[in-house]
């Protein structure tokens, strides 16, 4: 790809709405119908459009294919100077015999003036004139270069040889303020250009306006004068430089840092006396705060942790669309971008392209090997992005997938391919390599797509064998590996559940076994985290709290689960000037079909789960940065310690589903738990995104798969065997009555995309369902049994007359030979494991318990096998097909999707699914929720309904069909097995498992 690819437009994709969810609000503002004219800018005669605008207010000029070397950058807002006026300043380093002209129809038939720096110069290189009725500004340097030497206003050093730099500010025409807003660029489908780099002139102007912006100078929302940001910044300064003392490991060290608060105690000194003089304007706090920032930035950059040598990361595209399932398709890739390296890293924001030999197309999550000699990353090919997310037309015809290259770019080797998405590559201690992959197959449930789902796969060091080493049945992300050498990722996990809360944290080991939840399975807020990763000498975790509807992003969290494995306690907020997105601050609606160039306007209604019926420690008040960049986010990070991290950060708003994020939102920053946020690359045309340093890391431990070899001698797989301690010990709600046996129900992937396409039942967005069997429970609460490996399922604890008491709404699988253990039913994870006896019943037997099948129609799961005989036997005399009582058929017609007994009894069924029983909200699973004990037809039948007489086993198939199928009516998601278990037909199973 050419990493240097001409600027091209790119065209605002849509993305299909999921069904059950609501309709997108008014958006706040129309398109004028006449908008004004904007500022162009020509070098050399040759018209030059701006990179892609950002709320920041930041455009940067340059020729990108050309030969011509000025370059500009704009600062400000429209709206943003003293009473709502126009407040612009641009910085500019000009080539030798270059022309830079800007014509400005704001400004028409006046006269332009200005502040500029460095004043000495200004003579020979900016002349404004009235020209044609339109006002122009002209900034020209003829040369030659005779030494000289500028002294910039932010950074003390010399200018580039052979060019020459001013800065102009304080725009007015006829002595009024003037709009210097730019022509913005058209973006359609074509490639994303990234920019050539930026001279160190603009680089550092670029860097103050990042501190302006972060602080609130000259903002267009929740404008602060230079005395107010001082005034913040300086504990946070203060804390900084306290922490980088207290942890000093050299002499050196030490006494940098004591000058660094000695600097400190003099800033707060110029702050006393500028406070005790009478009427101190504003103006007069700017060089104190300027100096403070500047502290601030040599602290951090002083910082050993931030002492990383180069760093590798991704520019990147956002997908069409945002969701946290889109963000990361082949089929809906925006090309632009490569992997690149910022090789100094504070110093410079001069980059390398290695992947420069690549065709278009996007990159996504680059990742350093252990040694540091090679990079992982995905690719995927795409010449255009579809101007729409559309089934089948735009699905299935391009995939990411994993390369290689080494450290320098140089021999990139694809290392896996076919009809799949491969991405989020993590090189395992023993050289394996571990990613998200849809080689699973399957779709999710919840809404429309296609949404193919992507779960945990490893691949041998050079792609080969690539397999899953997940069976779960929805989506995985972004694997890492944590300091124990465990796997953590995120997990979606909606079975019989709400959608929206549950993608939360999970581990497994690298051969798939030992599944557990890691945080927040039971937690309403944030409503997904997203991207962990493990902490150099921690056992703390570092990850996104984010959105469900939205991409990654939002703000960053350090997870301590020996706090707690859900609810706040366990988390500590590092960026508490973001609040969770969704979760806390609603999340904008998509726009579809409008341009991007309405990035800076306030967005009205948006995705919130901020709700009364979903209880959770919330932050309500938002803090200033919030106000001031609505729904501002953080992505990416990458930790150093558990107070130093490298993170990217957008000043833009998150959007939401439907539409899609504007291309060059996030920048890479250093950042601390003190508040510092130091800009350290940001390309005005593309985001920046997944930072890390280029370099060996230390290698963490590997685990030796204790699995056995898994087939049986007639080729079979060797089941999973499970064991329970005491099903009793459960928290936090007891088990209120005595178990008997436990259901085994297998949960079936859905293989149909689209929401309820087909449905399986009357529950919503339902995932398959089958039972495998039951089991018994000892007396002591403990239980012993086998399962068929790489089968997800669920458990369901029964009382002794058959109906659940209980039942789990995750699911649970295991490997061939794996042996699984837990304590109890939702047993306290932070308790110590409960004192028992030498020997549980259940562990005293030779052997496990085989599983009982359950009655026919229970697997493949039919009702019309099922139930529809024990109506037939018991119910057809009053209920038949002619003149039934009371209006109720309970025979097995078709009926629409279902049959007419299904259709009468079905609303007298309890069951769950996605808002019901009572919205579905609660995220653990409570005694007698749902099932048999709350279904009107059983008290009905156990009251006495007429002269019916229901056998032991006529009890047992109601139980099966209304606990064990959740009240389902099918067993497969294949449509034309459907029509034949609707005529009451055998299928042979389900047709992925």
């Amino acid at each position: 790809m050419r990493c240097r690819k001409p600027l091209a437009p790119f065209a605002f994709l849509t993305l299909i709405a999921f069904l059950a969810l609501p309709l997108r609000a008014e958006e706040s503002a129309s398109a004028p119908s006449a908008p004004p004219a904007k500022m162009t800018l020509a070098i050399d005669g040759k018209p030059i459009l701006p990179t892609n605008g950002t709320v920041a207010g930041v455009w940067f000029f340059a020729d990108f294919d050309g030969e011509k070397q000025s370059q500009l950058l704009l600062l400000g807002h429209e709206n943003a100077g003293p009473d709502g006026l126009p407040n612009y300043r641009l910085a500019a380093d000009l080539a030798p015999g270059e022309k830079v002209e800007l014509t400005v129809p704001a400004a028409a038939g006046k006269e332009i003036t200005f502040d500029s720096y460095p004043e000495a110069y200004v003579k020979n290189a900016v002349s404004a004139s009235v020209a044609d009725g339109l006002s122009k500004l002209t900034l020209f340097w003829t040369g030659p270069a005779d030494n000289i030497v500028i002294t910039r206003p932010f950074f003390p050093a010399k200018s580039d040889p052979g060019t020459m730099s001013v800065t102009l500010a304080g725009f007015r025409a006829g002595g009024e303020p003037v709009s210097l807003d730019p022509q913005r660029r058209v973006i359609d489908v074509n490639p994303i250009a990234v920019s050539p780099n930026m001279t160190p002139y603009l680089t550092d102007a670029l860097i103050e306006w990042d501190w302006r912006m972060q602080d609130g100078i000259e903002t267009p929302r929740e404008p602060r004068t230079f005395r107010q940001a001082i005034e913040k910044r300086l504990p946070q300064v203060r804390a900084m430089i306290a922490d980088l003392a207290e942890n000093a490991e050299t002499e050196e060290e030490e006494t940098l840092f004591t000058s660094f608060e000695e600097e400190y105690a003099a800033l707060f000194g110029r702050l006393d006396e500028l406070n005790a003089a009478s009427n101190t304007a504003d103006t007069y706090y700017q060089d104190l705060w300027r100096d403070l920032h500047r502290l601030r930035r040599k602290a951090t950059l002083a910082n050993p942790k931030f002492n990383t040598g180069p760093l590798v990361f991704a520019k990147h595209v956002p997908t069409v669309g945002s969701h946290q399932l889109t963000q990361s398709y082949g089929f809906l890739t925006r090309p632009g971008g490569g992997v690149f390296v910022l090789d100094k890293p504070g110093k410079s924001m001069d980059v390398r392209c290695l992947t420069a030999g690549f065709p278009n197309g996007g990159f996504l999550y680059p990742s350093v090997s252990y040694d540091g000699q090679s990079i992982l990353f995905s690719f995927c090919a795409a010449e255009t992005a579809p101007d729409k997310w559309s089934f089948p037309s735009t699905w299935g015809n391009q995939y990411q997938h994993i390369w290689r290259m080494n450290a320098d770019g140089s021999d990139p080797v694809q290392l896996t391919g076919g009809d799949c998405d491969d991405f989020a590559p993590r090189e395992l201690p023993d050289g394996k390599i571990i990613f998200s992959s849809t080689r699973r197959g399957g779709f999710h449930r919840c809404g429309m797509g296609p949404c193919p789902v992507f779960t945990l796969a490893v691949a041998g060091p050079d792609g080969s064998d690539p397999h899953p080493i997940s069976v779960h049945e929805t989506h995985e992300w972004t694997p890492d590996v944590m300091n124990d050498g465990r796997v953590i990722y995120t997990r979606w996990d909606y079975v019989d559940r709400d959608a929206v809360y549950y993608q939360n944290l999970w581990t497994t080991r690298p051969d798939g076994t030992d599944v557990r939840i890691y945080y927040g399975n039971n937690t309403f807020n944030p409503n997904g985290v997203w991207e962990p990763k493990s902490i150099p000498g921690s056992s703390k975790i570092m990850a996104i709290g984010g959105p469900h509807h939205g991409m990654s992003a939002g703000s960053v969290m350090l997870l301590d689960n020996s706090r707690g494995v859900d609810g706040s306690e366990a988390v500590t907020r590092l960026t508490p000037e973001v609040l969770y997105p969704e979760g806390e601050v609603p999340l904008p609606y998509g726009r579809v079909g409008t341009d991007f160039n309405r990035f800076d306007e306030v967005y009205s209604g948006g995705w919130d789960a901020n709700r009364p019926d979903r209880p959770a420690d919330r932050v309500t008040d938002q803090p200033e940065e919030q106000r001031r960049w609505p729904v501002h986010a953080f992505k990416a990070p990458f930790p150093l310690s558990e107070t130093y991290f490298i993170a990217s950060y957008s000043f833009d708003t998150l959007i939401g589903e439907l539409g899609s994020n504007i291309p060059n939102q996030f920048g890479i920053y250093f950042c601390d738990a003190f508040g510092t946020r130091e800009l350290i690359y940001r390309d005005p045309n593309i985001s920046s995104v997944w930072a890390m340093p280029l370099a060996p890391r230390p290698e963490q431990p590997t685990y030796i798969s204790t699995l056995p070899e898994p087939a049986e001698p007639d080729g079979s797989l060797k089941p999973a065997q499970f064991f329970i301690q005491n099903v009793y010990e459960s928290w936090p709600f007891e088990i209120p009555e005595k178990i008997k046996s436990l259901r085994i129900v297998q949960v079936l992937p859905k293989t149909t995309p689209h929401a309820n396409t087909p449905m399986v039942g009357a529950a919503n967005a339902s995932p398959g369902k089958q039972v495998l069997g039951t089991v018994p429970v000892e007396e002591d609460g403990s239980a012993q049994f086998v399962v068929p490996a790489r089968i997800p399922f669920l458990i369901q604890a029964l009382g002794e007359d058959g109906q659940m008491v209980q039942g789990m709404r995750s699911l649970i699988y295991g490997q061939p030979g794996e042996t699984v253990s837990c304590t109890g039913c939702h047993e306290d994870r932070l308790a110590a494991v409960p004192a028992t006896p030498a020997a549980t019943i259940a562990s005293r037997k030779t052997e496990p318990q085989r599983l009982t099948p359950g009655p026919s129609g229970s697997k493949p799961f039919s009702y019309p096998i099922l139930v529809q005989p024990v109506l037939d036997r018991l119910c057809a005399d009053c209920h038949g097909e002619d003149d039934p009582a009371g209006g109720i058929s309970l025979t097995g017609t078709p009926d629409g999707r279902f049959s007419k007994s299904y259709n009468a009894l079905i609303p007298s069924v309890s069951f769950t699914y996605w808002g019901a029983p009572d919205g579905n909200n609660e995220p653990l699973t409570t005694p007698y929720l749902f099932g048999t004990r709350q279904s009107k037809l059983i008290r009905m039948l156990e009251e006495g309904h007429h002269e019916v007489e229901l056998t032991d086993g006529d009890w047992e198939r109601l139980y099966t069909w209304i606990d064990g199928g959740n009240a389902l009516f099918y067993g497969t998601f294949k449509p034309e097995d459907q029509e034949r278990q609707q005529r009451g037909e055998q299928i042979e199973g389900p047709d992925m498992e």
